[in-house]
């Protein structure tokens, strides 16, 4: 596993100083640090990995709390009597005031404004190698398109700073709109970093080849984001005819690549592997992942996915979170299912990916997810599951165990420092989009592959490539997305690009007895709102989001 060395540390704040307030009420403004930094090939390098490294909370952030507790993938309990972010971000309620839009904030403009430092300084460093200088340019070009990209899907029209600015020149930036920042800044960013090498031929500053496992971006990696970013243009709200065209182009260019096949995981013993902290199969089958390492830059969503507080010893040693953050019950049924060819269940869910229970063990009481009959469309009825958690996560011990490997809790400082990556890009994402775009063309047999080579590695029988029609196939596609991608903050940016995010929380509050919720799905509510913080650093220049003005 990659660890960072000590001095990273010393330029990440060298080059970061941010407000907790808020990133334009006090940007960073450590000019003389900054200038005199990424003098050297060396110091650049060290540079750029103090970028990846403000990438830690992203995690918790964007992927956890702000898309997987959004989507229909999630129930999250509504909290009436005590405030809980991620119960007012599920329940469509939390307004410009909540705390973790502004840290989200923060956190994607601390790297926008680090790649910013970045690609202003390299140019004219001293390098020995110009590979390496081009090497490192991209990859902070990456890491600011990338960024910009999550930026206009979460919170829509946002400032662009893409030089270092003074504080008077950032407080008077305004707003551009969503697809403006796609189309100026995303897509010319990751056009550049295209031009990465491939994972084994990336360098570090000495030259050295072999750091795939540090979880740097190459070329894959740009080629991957750029196809998501078609995607997204593709979809609702911006419904761009011509993206689809590219997507289709760029998806082909990814999948073609004699690279891909490394990223495809051969078995379902192989899959799971990729969840564990495992020296031999970190970062294998990610297309891009972030790096994570016990010892004080964990991964804090593996804690708040657990929704049991205390765990046996013969699990895990901390303690996890109480949040009632819990699987969707429809999808718990998804894999309840005992598949008729394998006679087994998804792999990917019961004792892997979704936990109902756990037994009793000295002073830990027994757990048992409640239970109930749920009636569904076909107007068949089954007993449902409605208190189970995402499990995908956490390298428990019996995991472990039966993973054959090990993992040592006692380098971990404390309850949300796990050494678990989380996957960004993987191969199977870009698969089943381009499922989507080969279906919508009408061509289902070549889509229904794609879905069934997915299912059949993970037991699931596969579905019949003859007998369905284009919204069945779609269907399938979707539902596929939801049962592989589970807990890696992909399902609500589906959803919006779909369209169907309304539609879909109002089916989700009605199945769990919660109508009144449906209030709280405004017009414009697939962004989250400006963060109050930053509607306060210069009054009247940004304009609230639909959805949340008085």
């Amino acid at each position: 596993m990659f660890k960072f060395k000590n001095i990273l540390w010393t330029s990440v704040l060298a080059l970061t100083v941010l407000s907790c307030d808020g990133f334009l009420d006090t940007p960073p403004v450590d000019r003389l640090t900054s200038d005199g930094f990424y003098q050297t090939q060396e110091q650049s390098e060290q540079g750029i990995i103090g970028v990846y490294a403000d990438l830690r909370q992203i995690a918790n952030c964007s992927y956890w709390f702000m898309s997987e507790c959004r989507s229909d993938i999630m129930w999250v309990e509504p909290n009436p009597d005590a405030y809980r972010e991620y119960s007012e971000i599920g329940t469509f309620r939390a307004l410009e005031n909540t705390t973790m839009f502004n840290t989200t904030w923060n956190t994607w403009y601390k790297i926008i404004y680090d790649a910013n430092i970045a690609i202003s300084k390299i140019p004219g460093g001293s390098f020995d190698s110009e590979e390496i200088r081009a090497q490192f340019l991209n990859e902070a070009y990456f890491l600011r398109g990338w960024a910009y990209f999550e930026l206009a899907r979460l919170f829509g029209n946002i400032p662009v700073v893409d030089k270092p600015m003074s504080p008077a020149e950032i407080k008077s930036v305004k707003q551009s709109s969503a697809i403006d920042v796609i189309n100026n800044i995303v897509i010319p960013d990751l056009k550049n970093a295209e031009n990465l090498p491939y994972k084994e031929d990336m360098q570090d500053a000495k030259g050295k080849k072999g750091i795939e496992k540090q979880g740097r971006a190459d070329k894959m990696a740009a080629k991957a984001m750029l196809a998501r970013v078609y995607m997204t243009l593709a979809g609702y709200p911006y419904n761009d005819v011509a993206a689809k065209s590219l997507a289709k182009t760029q998806l082909e260019s990814v999948l073609n690549d004699s690279h891909a096949a490394g990223y495809w995981a051969p078995d379902l013993e192989k899959w799971r592997m990729q969840w564990m902290p495992s020296e031999d199969y970190y970062n294998k089958y990610s297309i891009f992942a972030i790096q994570y390492r016990s010892g004080g830059s964990g991964n804090p969503a593996v804690f708040n996915t657990i929704a049991v507080k205390d765990l046996p010893q013969t699990w895990t040693k901390w303690v996890c979170s109480a949040n009632k953050i819990f699987i969707d019950k429809t999808l718990m049924h998804e894999f309840d299912r005992t598949y008729s060819v394998s006679g087994k269940k998804d792999g990917r869910g019961y004792d892997f990916g979704v936990l109902a229970s756990i037994p009793a063990e000295g002073s830990v009481n027994a757990y048992q997810s409640k239970q109930e009959m749920m009636t569904f469309e076909d107007g068949s009825s089954d007993m449902v599951y409605t208190e189970a958690m995402l499990y995908k996560f956490l390298p428990s011990k019996p995991k472990l165990q039966m993973m054959n490997t090990v993992y040592d809790e006692t380098s971990m400082k404390n309850y949300d420092d796990w050494g678990v990556n989380l996957p960004i890009i993987r191969i199977e994402d870009m698969q089943l989009m381009y499922a989507e775009l080969l279906a919508g063309e009408g061509n289902i047999a070549d889509a229904m592959k794609i879905v069934n080579k997915i299912r059949t590695r993970v037991n699931c029988d596969p579905r019949d490539e003859a007998a369905v029609d284009v919204n069945d196939a779609m269907n399938y596609i979707k539902l596929e997305r939801k049962l592989e991608l589970m807990g890696e903050g992909i399902r609500w940016f589906d959803q919006v690009r779909y369209g169907s995010w309304k539609s879909d929380a109002e089916a989700q509050f009605d199945r769990y007895n919660y109508s009144e919720l449906k209030s709280n799905l405004q017009d414009g509510r697939h962004y989250y709102p400006i963060p109050r913080n930053q509607l306060n650093v210069t009054p009247g220049l940004y304009e609230q989001n639909e959805g949340y003005r008085e």
